[in-house]
């Protein structure tokens, strides 16, 4: 049967959502993002179509739907990943489709401002299920539509902000024309900036949008009789400094995480049943790794004293993480600097256990370092992990991380030629590191979490003096690096329950002669994570004097 279709996008979101460097505007962004298809989308097509002319629960609720059997004149093909896809009965004129796109960004300009989106309307031709038929070139229509999507993508550039002349005062959150006074700030927001912070905003009618979208996201995936309880207490943070850290532990991390491979996944769909099937799949999987991330977060959170514990005047605890994109393929969230790694990896693993392979990017920086450009970097960080992935044979889980600090280049291509090279140009970032890896392997993360545990409690713990002139010397010739080594053996020999040991992992045992071996070092990112990640204690070593 043939249809109409209309194939939708959102355009640079990370840009929209990550630009701000207050929680509460990427938080609100987020959601309008989420929303807007599912919202604005469905309204235009009924403004123009008429109440009740749009089927937008099927392509959800029924999991092998007959595509040819159509009673409204409009049905959704399937929403997520930014874009969305509308089938149209055939006899509806080609021009209530553009009344639709009209429509719809009119709403999405003055409701949803900043949001750039396209369009494509074309035909598209399946059977009852959902089986693409081609055109004599093998084309689909659904190929031809993102074919047209791209090509606008490079030669129609939306102007969706009010045009800021120079006689206007400018917002300071994003340089917008600063048009709207907000009361409860005190202070003139752009209308996008505004919108925002509306959309996580909480009043006496009212609870804040963004914080029921997240919990009924969160709920759903819970078994009904606790969908109740759930997170009963207990709150997400809405600013950057609610994450849990201390003055002199000033630091958070953004966590970046992403299915690998998944572009190839939904390209291998050959009928659109399979298509919306897999959305809605990754979706729940997603939701359900990040959920059981918050289980283990409530069961250990009475032991992580090194937090400092938030309590809102409502008597709701702080939780230390923030999710800021989830749902989709990809998980961005924010959280306290030293969970940053062990959350990371337990969320991967999460992901795997449920058939999703993933890599991640960790940034650490200082709470008020610029959020946008930590993002960026967390995803160059997740792009370097998939490039270790892409070695692999067999399906397999990266993680890369690195820390922000003051003037830094900002390429971290850059970054680690200019800060992690010692004087023979070699490169001192051991990483990325295996999530799903045994100890055999020196780049499995366990082994990291091992050295890093053993030097922080193991019985021969390393004075910090120590491992300060180790990272000197890791930097420096083969001389010095040798005559480091050396005289570490010199103190075990004569005495055998000196501290001055190297950490007993098995897969480094290459390492320990000097400290380098084959152009790589461990050590470093052993030293410089240590202020960064959660140990426990650790009985036995595994090290004989």
């Amino acid at each position: 049967m043939d249809f109409k279709a209309i194939l939708l996008d959102t355009r640079s979101i990370q840009q929209y959502i990550f630009s701000g460097n207050q929680l509460k505007t990427n938080i609100g962004a987020s959601y309008l993002v989420e929303n807007l298809f599912a919202d604005a989308l469905i309204r235009a097509v009924e403004e123009v179509c008429g109440a009740g002319s749009i089927d937008e629960e099927t392509w959800l609720k029924v999991a092998e739907p007959d595509w040819e059997s159509m009673y409204t004149a409009c049905r959704v093909g399937y929403i997520g990943g930014g874009n969305a896809l509308l089938l149209f009965r055939p006899e509806i004129e080609t021009q209530k489709l553009r009344d639709v796109v009209s429509t719809f960004t009119k709403i999405a300009l003055v409701e949803y401002p900043g949001l750039k989106t396209g369009a494509a309307i074309g035909n598209i031709s399946l059977d009852k299920n959902g089986n693409f038929l081609g055109n004599a070139d093998g084309k689909t229509g659904l190929d031809l539509l993102h074919e047209e999507l791209k090509n606008a993508q490079n030669t129609v550039f939306p102007e969706v902000s009010l045009p800021y002349t120079g006689l206007t005062l400018s917002c300071a959150s994003n340089g917008e024309t600063a048009n709207v006074y907000d009361k409860e700030d005190n202070r003139f927001y752009s209308w996008e900036i505004e919108t925002k912070i509306l959309a996580d905003r909480k009043t006496a009618e009212r609870e804040a949008p963004a914080e029921k979208e997240l919990l009924d996201k969160l709920r759903s995936v819970v078994a009904e009789e606790d969908r109740d309880d759930y997170l009963r207490g207990w709150a997400f943070p809405m600013k950057f400094d609610e994450l849990g850290q201390k003055e002199t532990e000033d630091y958070l991390a953004v966590v970046h995480i992403d299915g690998n491979n998944m572009g190839k996944q939904f390209r291998e769909c050959s009928t659109l049943t399979q298509r919306k099937n897999l959305s809605i799949s990754i979706r729940k999987k997603t939701i359900c790794a990040f959920n059981a991330l918050v289980d283990d977060i409530l069961s250990c959170y009475d032991d992580w004293h090194f937090l400092k514990k938030i309590v809102r005047p409502d008597g709701e605890t702080l939780l230390p993480v923030r999710p800021l994109i989830l749902g989709g393929d990809d998980m961005t969230f924010v959280c306290h600097a030293k969970l940053a790694l062990q959350f990371t990896a337990f969320v991967m693993r999460e992901l795997k256990e449920n058939g999703i392979c993933s890599c991640g990017g960790i940034a650490i920086l200082p709470t008020s370092y610029p959020f946008f450009r930590g993002y960026e970097m967390t995803e160059q960080l997740c792009s370097e992990a998939k490039k270790r992935m892409r070695q692999d044979d067999a399906p397999s889980c990266w993680l890369d991380f690195t820390i922000l600090h003051g003037e830094q280049a900002p390429q971290l291509s850059q970054i680690r030629k200019q800060e992690y090279h010692d004087v023979l140009g070699r490169n001192m970032h051991f990483g990325p590191y295996r999530v799903d890896a045994s100890g055999d392997m020196p780049e499995a993360l366990d082994n990291l979490l091992l050295a890093m545990q053993e030097v922080h409690f193991g019985p021969h713990k390393m004075p910090m003096s120590k491992l300060k002139e180790m990272r000197r010397v890791l930097a420096a010739g083969r001389h010095e690096q040798v005559q480091f080594k050396q005289q570490l053996d010199y103190l075990i020999r004569n005495n055998p329950n000196s501290k001055m040991r190297l950490p007993a992992v098995e897969a480094w045992k290459t390492y320990e002669k000097e400290l380098w071996a084959e152009n790589r070092t461990p050590y470093l990112d052993m030293i410089e994570m240590l202020d960064f990640c959660l140990f426990r204690e650790v009985e036995n070593s595994g090290r004989e004097g």
